[in-house]
């Protein structure tokens, strides 16, 4: 890498049933800066993007967000998780 550049890349890995733990997806993951989990189910239920918020990460995180950011997204995030834990249970 030259020096003040830098490479962007967007890795698109299928998985098999959705197992993120097999060898392909854990060394993608391991060598990008996040990603991006999207679920045939959310998808099949109208949600749109189809995006599964409790496995997303991005490695940089909360670190680019200012301050009311980041106290609206910790709770916005805290109840995506508790409705997606009740849904599981209904």
């Amino acid at each position: 890498m030259l020096e003040g550049k830098s490479m962007t890349t967007l890795p698109i890995v299928e998985t098999q049933s959705g197992d993120v733990s097999a060898y392909i997806p854990t060394n993608v993951i391991s060598i990008t800066n996040g990603k991006i989990f999207l679920s045939a189910d959310l998808f099949n239920a109208g949600i749109k993007p189809a995006i599964n918020v409790g496995i997303s990460v991005s490695r940089v995180g909360s670190a680019a967000q200012i301050k009311a950011m980041k106290q609206v997204a910790g709770k916005s995030k805290l109840e995506l998780a508790q409705f997606a834990e009740l849904e599981a249970f209904a």
